[in-house]
């Protein structure tokens, strides 16, 4: 989260003209960078040092795209390794984490506001356009920037130093090659749409 933003900047950086390839930096942030949450942390980051906040929907859309990918194998996995006494409903739910519940509501709360504007009215039936602009900007905001912080701070609170004794250098070493696995395969996808725009 710290590093990407600034190797997307050398990588892509402005032309001649003074812009930048803002999709293709979301689409590496989007790619390369393992968890939703620290997409948007690395996307976020990247919109207020270089200031381009169209980096941010780009990321948002890469990583939206990898997971919803997910959201089908996920249960066929949970299903294909359920103990056997366990039903096939339960094991799939059991897969699910919650907070894909929480997700898939407030998609569909964007979803709905954006087609209802787009359809004349108001968002959810009481958001004029720059009211419901300034409502999902400020939630954003606050998600990408407060509710990030306190998740990552919870996950650093949570780790017990004990836990990393004697496990040797393998873990991190595993860790390491998927990270770069990952990250240069974001990599390779974003320079080739670059190369083709």
């Amino acid at each position: 989260m710290l590093a990407y933003p600034h190797v997307a900047a050398r990588l892509f950086p402005r032309d001649a003209s003074g812009e930048r390839d803002s999709k293709n930096v979301g689409l590496f942030l989007g790619l390369a960078v393992h968890d939703t949450a620290q997409v948007m942390g690395c996307a976020a980051s990247f919109a207020d040092q270089y200031d381009d906040a169209d980096v941010v929907a780009a990321a948002a859309v890469a990583k939206l795209t990898r997971n919803c990918y997910l959201a089908g194998v996920v249960p066929l996995m949970a299903l294909k390794h359920a103990a056997p006494a366990a039903s096939p409903v339960a094991a799939a739910a059991a897969a699910v984490p919650g907070f894909v519940g929480g997700f898939i509501l407030a998609a569909a709360c964007r979803t709905l506001g954006d087609s209802q504007l787009a359809a004349g009215g108001n968002a959810l039936g009481m958001f004029d356009a720059p009211s419901w602009k300034a409502t999902v900007d400020g939630v954003a905001g606050f998600g990408t920037r407060v509710l990030l912080a306190a998740g990552l701070a919870g996950v650093g609170l949570g780790i017990k130093p004990d836990a990393f004794r004697g496990v040797g250098p393998r873990p991190f070493l595993v860790g390491a090659a998927g990270a770069a696995v990952v990250g240069g395969v974001g990599l390779a996808a974003a320079l080739v749409a670059h190369a083709d725009r």
